[in-house]
Parts: C-alpha cells; structure tokens; sequence
C-alpha cells in the first residue's frame, strides 16, 4: 500500500507512523539479535575524539581516511572510521604479502644460486671446454647489506673459491647469467615512470644482486649551479648518464633517475644540497644478471682464472639473434639464500620493496603460477580469499605497494593481523618482522616518550599524497589491539599526516577501557 504523506488524515498518519515504529522497532530487535553490538565504538573515548580531531583537520578536507581496530582476543571494535574503504596502502601492503609468504613457503625456506658448467673439464689441466654458468633461483640477499653474511663481496668470493676447488683453472667460453627463474618483464607493470628507475623502484629478479641498487657520487656547488658526477659503485660497463640535476639550498636528496629497464642510458635532474662532495644517489640497476655475470668475470681473472670471451647472460644472448645452447649443464655448486623469516623481517622492518616482489613471485610459484606480477596477485588475492577475507573492492598489482594501482580496505588489512595472530603458526617470526616504535626501522624516530615507544609493532606506508600504517599495540588496559589506519590525498606535508596518526596511534596505546 502506498501513501503521500500530503494525502494523509490525521487518524491516517497516526496509524501509518505507529505501524512504522512498531515495524521499525521490531526490526532494531532483529538486528541486535542477529549483529552483536560492539559498545566499546560507540562510546566517548579519547581514540574516537583523535578520529574526530584528523577528520576535522583542514588540510585533510579533501583526504580520504579509512581506520579499523579491534581487540584481538575478544574480538570487539575498539574504534571504526570506514573500515570498508579501499585505499592506496602503500607499504603496509608488504603485511599481506609477506604473511602470505611465511605461510605458504614456511619460514626456513631458501632461494638458491648455482654454478654449472657445460662442455667438457679436464681434470689433467683445469681446462674448461665450454662455458661457466651462474644460474640465479631468485635470492634477493646476494650480495645485500642487509645482513652480514652476504654483504660486500663475500659471495664473489666464496663463488671463485668453489670454482677453483672444483679444479677450473681456465675456460675456453664465457660466463653466462641466467635470470630466466623469474619473467624478464622485471617491472610490475603499473609502478609509475618516476619511480622505476630509483633504488626503492628495484624490482624482483631471477639473479639479483646488491639489492639491485648502484650508487652515483656527486659533488655540488653554490646555489643554482649543475654538479658533476665523480663516479659510480658498482663500475656499470656502458653506462651513460645525462646530468641535469643542480645544486640547491637543501638539506635531502631530491635527485631522480629516469631510464628504462636493461637500457644503459639514464637521465638524472631534480637537487642535490649544495658545497657536498660525493654525496651519494642511489639507483636501480639497469640488469642485475649481466652485472653479476661481469662482477664474477672479473672476480676469476683476479685469481688467475683465465676466461677468454666475454660475459653475458641468457637475455642478451637471445636477444642477439644468437643460438642458447645451455642443455646438458653439470652443476657443481648450490649456494643457499638466507632464511624467509630472515629476509622478511628486513622487508617489513626497513620496507625494502624489492624482497617483497621476490616473496611474491615465489610464493606464486609454490602456488603452482607464473612467477609474474600480474598471476601472482591474483594467486595472493586467491590465498586470503580462501582463508576468509572478503577481498570485494581489493586490487592488488605488485607486492610491496609502490603500485597508485594498489587498493586496500582497513578491514582487510587487520584480517590479516588477526589471522596471524590467532590462526597461524608462525606469528612469532611475521611480528618480529615489525618494526618497533621509538627502536627500530621507519617508526624509529617515532612515538618517543609516549607509551608506545618500545610497545607498538607496526609496518609504516608512504606513497605521493599517501600515509598508512597497521600492526600490534597494546593498550593501558591490557588489551591486544590490532589496527590499521590509511590516509589517501591530504594536502599538507607528510611529516603533518604522520604527526596526526602517530597522535592516533598514541591513543591506543594509553585506551583504558
């Protein structure tokens, strides 16, 4: 039956409007019976009043905001601001990579490096008639500074001493790379031009090597003036930099490197803070592999191994219209990664985005996928899906969040936590991969004096216009709280938005109901 309200009797509406309350009445004692009220959100409390206060802040006008907390063990809402929005996470994405990876790979999972060769050795001479190959299995710590047993060179070397043990003391080829563990297509395809050619903007490789990064050294001078590039670590044969970048009253590196992947050529602009010598950029490696394949080249002829052709890899080999002839390789040495857990607590701790594509080309491979972006998000997206998370409005299109494509709900991101937390066997090493507020990582410099220095575990996210963070705390009352708040399109300064949720982070810590 329909009415206009306009057309109504007095009697009429009195009758229409009680039978509405009583239908409406009848309907709120459903609701309740069937969704449990969560009180906790819904009274006055000072992490609400934070809420209130970052809303109201005029340069987030125009912000979108996106905040979930719950109590872990009873499961209650703690405070709850669209929960269901899906937003840029930036790199508190790497949480719903890595958790995967530890349960999918298992935390004492190893990459693996070998050495092969093909032709024949003669064990009379050490004469190697063929070629030596460095064959790559995806390890990301070859060679990082990330951990003391594999930084510097100390791969290079034990790789020369196995060659050298084996009784090859020449060799009538060449060494020849091989990436081919992993798609050649090394860049996720939606990471933004301005960022692919940056040390964060190193992506996954099936041989990679120094974290894929190399340093370009500069000198600046007075203000206004264009610096000179004194030199580059590691030597990168070829290479060809065009230098537009000045010297400016600065105090931080706002220098940018343009270049696509496997090309030498690379242009440099932006500033640099004036009157520095060999101040240091960082920048990705054109091709991690042939840098690994000229790296052990000239690391065996430094050891009286002689080599009488060039290095190259598989890619260029290829590429050059040249025949691949790799069948039948011998390998004689299998050099092991560090551990998952090991590498993943440097991927959350310090947000290294090129471990977590590895984990997430690797974890798509033990799916049974390609170890390519775009299938390994769906695999990724797939594994939560199975586990329960509702993934509607989820997009993801790399592992580490550097992706503008990226898109996260709050809630999502606590299943996560909440997963780990209370379903899965490896909680212990995915929250020692926190960093810990006021100690360590990017919320180092965080939360000092406050009560949640030394008691928040939290992964920090930054993108352009981009600020997120999740994780761990727990509150003045005991409680274990799991959080994860976004914040997308501000204006203002970042260091602002990390201000107001840092103070929103506070809050939870000192929670006392």
């Amino acid at each position: 039956m329909m009415f206009d309200s306009a057309e109504l009797t007095g009697k009429q509406e009195y009758f229409y409007m009680g039978r509405l309350g009583l239908l409406a009445f009848i309907a709120a004692i459903i609701f309740v019976s069937c969704y449990p009220t969560k009180p906790i959100s819904r009274k006055k409390h000072d992490v609400n009043t934070d809420v209130e206060n970052i809303l109201a802040y005029p340069p987030f006008k125009t912000a979108s905001f996106g905040f979930y907390a719950i109590d872990l063990n009873s499961g209650e809402e703690i405070s709850v601001y669209q929960p269901d929005i899906a937003l840029k996470p930036a790199s508190t994405q790497k949480l719903i990579t890595t958790a995967a990876a530890l349960e999918i790979l298992g935390p004492d999972f190893t990459f693996e490096t070998k050495l092969a060769y093909t032709g024949d050795l003669s064990e009379e001479n050490g004469y190697l008639n063929g070629n030596l190959l460095l064959i790559g299995g995806g390890d990301p710590s070859l060679g990082s500074k990330y951990f003391k047993q594999t930084g510097g060179k100390q791969f290079l070397n034990e790789f020369v001493n196995k060659i050298k043990e084996y009784g090859i003391d020449s060799v009538s080829g060449r060494i020849i790379a091989d990436a081919r563990y992993f798609d050649r297509d090394i860049i996720p395809p939606t990471w933004s031009w301005q960022n692919i050619g940056q040390y964060y903007g190193a992506s996954a490789n099936g041989l990679a090597i120094y974290d894929n990064y190399f340093s370009i050294l500069f000198n600046t001078f007075d203000y206004g003036d264009t610096t000179l590039i004194t030199g580059i670590q590691p030597f990168i044969e070829g290479l060809k930099l065009t230098n537009y970048v000045v010297s400016d009253s600065i105090s931080y590196d706002d220098a940018y490197v343009f270049g696509a992947p496997y090309s030498n050529r690379r242009t440099l602009t932006g500033e640099l803070p004036m009157r520095r010598t060999n101040y240091v950029v960082k920048a990705a490696t054109p091709d991690p592999a042939y840098l690994g394949a000229l790296q052990l080249d000239s690391a065996l002829k430094a050891n009286n191994v002689s080599i009488k052709q060039k290095a190259t890899t598989v890619r260029r080999i290829v590429e050059s219209g040249a025949k691949n002839n790799l069948a039948g390789f011998q390998v004689f040495y299998t050099k092991k990664s560090v551990s998952l857990k090991d590498i993943i607590q440097q991927t959350n701790i310090h947000s290294i985005n090129l471990f977590a594509e590895h984990c997430l080309l690797q974890l798509a491979g033990k799916l049974g996928g390609k170890k390519q972006t775009v299938p390994a998000t769906d695999s990724l997206m797939s594994f939560w899906a199975q586990r329960g998370m509702d993934t509607q409005g989820m997009s993801l299109n790399d592992g580490s969040g550097l992706s503008h494509y990226n898109a996260v709900t709050p809630r999502q991101i606590v299943f996560v936590l909440d997963y780990m937390k209370n379903s899965s066997g490896n909680f212990d090493e995915f929250y020692s991969s926190l960093a810990v507020g006021g100690r360590s990582g990017t919320l180092e410099n965080m939360f000092k004096g406050s009560s949640a220095e030394g008691n928040i575990r939290a992964k920090s996210g930054t993108v352009t216009r981009g600020k997120a963070y999740a994780g761990y705390i727990t509150s003045a009352s005991g409680r274990e709280i799991a959080f994860a708040m976004i914040l997308n399109n501000f204006s203002g300064s970042s260091l602002e938005a990390k201000a107001k949720l840092e103070g929103l982070m506070t809050a939870l810590s000192d929670f006392n109901k």
